[in-house]
């Protein structure tokens, strides 16, 4: 069976106008038109469902349901002042590698100075990180069929 649309099922009715040839009338709204004019089926019956069954296929993806925060705290902090500093300051790897030396961090494993090439890994992978977390994905309904009883 086919349903039809919304806009399909306003056509089959037309305005009552009782004191007019005209078919329509002009309204500033439509809840004006409808108070005034009401809705008269075209068709000679409408139909009534005891019920009506909707069945149908939902198919989504998303990337939320795996752990999603594999850095430690200071690695995510160390990540997010990297960040910070390279897109709001717009200030380059070393001059960053510079700022965060005199801010105390250090290299998770060695405790080592990070050198502007560290600075731009922890960015890059960071950025990857974050897409892959955040990326987007369609949902698509599909096999939609309608019983009515």
């Amino acid at each position: 069976m086919v349903v039809p649309k919304v806009s399909e099922m306003l056509l089959l009715y037309q305005p009552i106008d009782e004191g007019l040839n005209t078919p329509y009338q002009t309204h500033s709204t439509v809840a004006e038109w409808v108070k005034k004019e009401g809705f008269r089926p075209i068709t000679p019956k409408i139909h009534r469902y005891n019920s009506i069954i909707l069945t149908f296929t939902l198919s989504f993806y998303t990337s939320k349901l795996t752990k999603t925060s594999h850095y430690t705290p200071y690695q995510q902090k160390l990540y997010d002042e990297v960040k910070r500093l390279k897109e709001v300051e717009g200030l380059g790897y070393r001059r960053i590698s510079y700022l965060i030396y005199e801010k105390g961090y250090r290299g998770i494993r060695s405790n080592s100075v990070l050198r502007n090439n560290d600075i731009y890994s922890i960015y890059k992978k960071g950025k990857i990180r974050e897409e892959r977390i955040n990326r987007e994905f369609k949902n698509v309904v599909s096999d939609i069929v309608v019983y009515e009883y």
